[in-house]
């Protein structure tokens, strides 16, 4: 999973066979969208992790939106598993 960090969102989404619909956006403070949270299916067993995602002020909605494509090619610069 280390191995992710450089890669997109999107690229990651994919190597673990999780639907984007799957995926928990964490924005903290309310607004600044800086991590997600999904379960990788390819792991054996499939386990929950949460990836840190490179901020940029476009990542920012005080309406806590955030278009796909634009989270799909954020990249990812910290890979934990979930408590």
């Amino acid at each position: 999973m280390h191995s992710w960090i450089g890669l997109t969102v999107a690229q990651v989404l994919s190597q673990c066979g999780t639907a984007y619909e799957e995926v928990r956006l964490v924005d903290e403070p309310p607004g600044k969208l800086r991590e997600l949270a999904f379960v990788c299916r390819s792991e054996t067993p499939p386990r929950e992790v949460a990836v840190t995602i490179q901020y940029t002020s476009s990542l920012f909605s005080a309406r806590r939106e955030w278009p796909r494509p634009l989270v799909e090619s954020s990249k990812i610069i910290a890979v934990r598993g979930a408590p």
